[in-house]
Formats: C-alpha cells, sequence, structure tokens
C-alpha cells in the first residue's frame, strides 16, 4: 500500500519537478533581462508546462464515458495531439516569433519555457510508455523500453490508469526516473 501510495504522489508532481528544472535550466542559460515579477511569472508558466501535455486527460475522462457497447474501444490518452512533440514545438515557435517581432522578451521567455516543460515531460513519458515522436506522420509512439510492460491488458479508463498507477507503476523505469527528478528539484529549491 506505501508503495501505492508514493506512485500515485509521483506521477503529478515529477511532471511539475521536471517543469521546474528545466525553467531554472532555460532562465540561467538565456539570462534574460526581466524584472523579479516577471521572473516569477515565467517561473509558475514554466512549472505547469512541466504537466500541460496531460490536460488531454481531461478529454480522456470524457471520451471515455461516450464510449458504448461495440464501440469501446482502448484509449491511451497519449494517442492524443497534446503528447506529440511536433505541436508544442511549432506552438512555442509561434510564441517565441511573436515576442521576437514585438520585442517582448517576456513573451519569448514564455515560449521558451513551454517548450522546455513539454518536451522535458515528453522525454520522461518516453522512458516507458512511448509519445508520438513523429506526429503528425506517424501515430506511433516510440519509448526506451516501450513494450516490457505494456498498458494492454484492459480499457483505457480513469478506473485502469488508477489501478495502474497504484499497482503496477512502481515496476516501471519512469517511476525511479521521476522520483530522482522530483528530488533534484527540491534540492534545488532548497539551496
Amino acid at each position: 500500500m506505501g508503495i501505492a501510495i508514493l506512485a500515485l504522489i509521483m506521477v503529478l508532481p515529477g511532471h511539475i519537478a521536471g517543469g521546474y528544472i528545466t525553467t531554472q535550466l532555460v532562465l540561467y542559460l538565456g539570462q534574460p533581462i526581466l524584472n523579479s515579477g516577471q521572473l516569477g511569472a515565467l517561473t509558475i508558466i514554466g512549472v505547469l508546462a512541466g504537466e500541460l501535455p496531460d490536460i488531454d486527460l481531461i478529454r480522456l475522462y470524457f471520451d471515455e464515458r461516450k464510449k458504448s457497447g461495440a464501440h469501446k474501444k482502448n484509449i491511451n490518452h497519449r494517442e492524443y495531439f497534446t503528447h506529440a512533440p511536433m505541436f508544442w514545438l511549432l506552438a512555442c515557435l509561434a510564441i517565441v516569433g511573436i515576442g521576437l517581432i514585438t520585442s517582448s522578451t517576456f513573451v519569448e521567455y514564455i515560449g521558451w519555457l513551454i517548450l522546455a516543460g513539454t518536451w522535458g515531460h515528453l522525454i520522461l513519458d518516453s522512458i516507458d510508455d512511448g509519445v508520438m515522436w513523429l506526429w503528425p506522420f506517424s501515430k506511433k509512439t516510440f519509448g526506451i523500453f516501450q513494450g516490457l510492460k505494456a498498458l494492454e491488458g484492459g480499457p483505457h479508463t480513469m478506473s485502469h490508469y488508477w489501478h495502474f498507477i497504484t499497482r503496477k507503476y512502481p515496476g516501471y523505469c519512469t517511476f525511479y526516473a521521476e522520483i530522482l527528478v522530483t528530488f533534484i528539484a527540491i534540492v534545488m529549491i532548497s539551496r
């Protein structure tokens, strides 16, 4: 039971911590000249960007509710465009472009931080589960250990994800990677 609670706790914080780390890295490397309020806002945006690809869980919930009888099909939230790196690359480069055109360093960094946070999320998701790295040309997912412990064997419902997070997730490499990322972020914050 204890490991199940730890697994549940790690899903959200692992991506949030990843967003924090990528935010600090981008701000450190770029050294933007901004006031403390702007830097604080960018930190919040970057941290939340680490979780942004999982916004599709809301759509998954409603898609699962609409399914019935013969139309029941396993739906994996990583099949939605929010888990496609090209989507985030194009959207963020548009934001960066707007920042450059308007000479707004703040807007430019919003784009860079969302890109770094979302791609950090997608890299973590690519350890075990896989991400659509070739979308829109292919919906095939690619992951380092993909298929070793697939989610298959049940519908991709919220209850299935709950069971996965509390029972199976501790057996995944991603679980331990997210613990490490969270630990690193805590150390960075405490400095």
